[in-house]
């Protein structure tokens, strides 16, 4: 049973070739044509199947009716050999579209976008820019643009330059849509690059790209830091120690920012990439903060506060051996300026037997990333191997073994730098 609509199909490729020209600007003589294997593949082959061949003719012959095309058919054949469109009759299979498929003609959608645009052109720099990007797409016909992403999109722009309140992203939405998931489901990353893209702030290797939410007061979610080992966090008269809480305890983003002081009673402090490793290490002597992949603003704002509390501790970074970790120790510098010792991230553990079995090949995009690390000394020596091997590591694996050896120390941290 034949499911396709060839006439909506031969509708579409006419108007597109229609507009192609519209777009170019010449004058010309030739006219637009379509081709019957345009539409099906195999029309002009010995194999064809008859009734697909049949559904094309009856749609060209349904528009010659309308007198929207002239068909040509091959000699001493029914077969079709070109459709002509007559361009003088263009607005009737805009019609067609409109009235049999529901859907708004290009000149209408038009229409409703300068309606639109001019109710918003007199806004705020990110609704006026947006403005003149749409007006810039309208004058090419062969963008198609949709009226209501257009509006959608406008509507959260002229909030974001509006809003003057801490809110989550879910808390827009539902101020903006009427939803608690439209923005995320529907446009909120197109709203991040609109935004960067007109600011001209891109997105740095290993950030959010809805970080850039935050200049208009917007979360993601509730941001927490986890932090474990013998910390002393100070908020007014009021002070935490967090010595006797064996699994860590995490402080809310809200709370953060109220922080008057923080000690670390410990003689390093060491951030730690995935959850489970900065579960599995305990150790009495380092106090540990878990990342969680590339450090947020929240991260940053913590940890440049502990190195200002805390001048001459020692600060380490322990991560996955692979191109990803090591950029998200460059992130974690370039963003505190603290120099952060790798810790557990070299040659050593990646000829280490024990985690031979855990080892895999580099992806072609690890290569692709890796270029330019090898370029920064921090990471040559072991970026090197890893090329030349083929080798990259999860840290979940070494910091099982670590902990098995801190076990037998009595929980000692023992290889701190001197």
């Amino acid at each position: 049973m034949n499911k396709k609509d060839y006439q909506k199909e031969l509708i579409d490729i006419l108007l597109k070739k229609y507009n192609q020209r519209l777009a170019k600007q010449v004058s010309t003589n030739r006219r637009i044509i379509v081709q019957p294997k345009e539409l099906y593949r195999k029309y002009e082959n010995n194999d064809a199947d008859i009734l697909e061949k049949q559904s094309v003719d009856d749609a060209a012959k349904n528009l010659e009716k309308m007198e929207v095309v002239q068909i040509k058919y091959l000699r001493y054949s029914e077969d079709i050999e070109k459709i002509y469109l007559c361009e003088e009759r263009v607005e009737i299979l805009h019609n067609v579209l409109k009235e049999k498929y529901d859907i708004t003609p290009q000149n209408d959608v038009l229409m409703q976008l300068e309606a639109l645009l001019a109710n918003n052109i007199s806004g705020k720099e990110l609704v006026r820019a947006y403005c003149h990007m749409i007006h810039r797409l309208m004058e090419d016909p062969r963008n198609q643009i949709d009226v209501r992403k257009v509006q959608n999109n406008l509507k959260m722009l002229r909030f974001l330059e509006l809003n003057e309140e801490s809110l989550y992203a879910r808390e827009a939405s539902m101020l903006v849509y009427g939803e608690s998931k439209w923005f995320e489901d529907n446009n909120l990353d197109e709203i991040c690059n609109i935004i960067r893209n007109i600011l001209d702030i891109p997105k740095v290797e290993g950030e959010r790209n809805d970080a850039i939410l935050a200049k208009y007061l917007i979360s993601p979610t509730e941001q927490e830091i986890f932090i474990k080992g013998d910390w002393q966090i100070e908020w007014g008269e009021y002070i935490l120690e967090t010595k006797t809480f064996q699994g860590g305890i995490a402080i809310a983003s809200n709370d953060i920012l109220n922080i008057r002081r923080i000690i670390v009673n410990a003689p390093i402090l060491m951030t730690i990439e995935n959850k489970t490793s900065y579960h599995r290490l305990a150790m009495d002597n380092v106090a540990t903060l878990y990342l969680g992949g590339y450090a947020t603003r929240y991260q940053v704002e913590f940890l440049k506060k502990v190195k200002n509390d805390n001048p001459d501790i020692c600060y380490q970074h322990f991560g996955d051996i692979d191109v990803g970790g090591f950029w998200i120790h460059k992130h974690l510098y370039r963003m505190t300026s603290i120099a952060f010792q790798l810790f557990s991230m070299g040659v050593q553990q990646l000829k280490d037997k024990r985690y031979a079995h855990c080892l895999k090949p580099l992806t072609e995009n690890d290569r692709n990333r890796l270029e330019s690390l090898l370029l920064d000394e921090n990471y040559k020596e072991v970026l090197s191997y890893m090329s030349t091997k083929n080798v990259k590591l999860e840290q979940e694996i070494v910091s099982y073994y670590l902990q098995k050896e801190q076990s037998e120390n009595k929980g000692k941290y023992s290889n701190f730098p001197q």
